[in-house]
Order: structure tokens, then C-alpha cells, then sequence
């Protein structure tokens, strides 16, 4: 079960341009790995530290936009939910 977000904070996630563009790659996939996404955002020239992935995952995470899964052998695998759907894919 999901729980309630605060409207500031779900707000503050959607409307940062990195998360944003974060939220659109992973729109159109609906499910990445943590390897995949990061150089996908490298890639894009959206953001190429580490920490500032780590940083801006978390805040979409905290605000109910991605899920995180973690799965057998410390594979670590993002997919977007509902609420992180305000962006359209094109």
C-alpha cells in the first residue's frame, strides 16, 4: 500500500528538470536497472555523478514516483508508478 506524499513534496519531485527527464526515460521503459538508467542519464547529458543520481532517485522514491526493487544478488532495479506518470512519453 502506498502511502499519502505531501503535496510540496510530490510537487518539488515533478517539477526539478533532472527528475523530470529521469522521470520521462524511465516512463518509457517502465522498469530499468540501476546500471542501465544511470548511463542512460550519462548518456543524455542529464547528470554524470553518482551522487547526484543517489540524491535525485531517492527524492522520486520518497515521493511515491518510483518504486525501488531489490532483487537476488544485490541487483538493484527502478520502476516508475503511477504518480510518476505526469510525464508523457513522446
Amino acid at each position: 500500500m502506498l502511502k499519502m506524499v505531501d503535496h510540496a513534496l510530490y510537487l518539488k519531485a515533478v517539477n526539478n528538470p533532472i527528475r523530470r527527464e529521469m522521470l520521462r526515460i524511465l516512463n518509457e521503459v517502465e522498469k530499468a536497472s540501476q546500471e542501465d538508467f544511470f548511463e542512460k542519464l550519462k548518456a543524455n547529458n542529464i547528470l554524470d555523478k553518482e551522487d547526484v543520481f543517489k540524491y535525485n532517485i531517492d527524492y522520486l522514491i520518497q515521493a511515491n514516483c518510483v518504486k525501488k526493487i531489490e532483487e537476488f544478488g544485490n541487483k538493484i532495479n527502478f520502476e516508475i508508478l503511477q504518480a510518476g506518470k505526469v510525464i508523457e512519453k513522446y
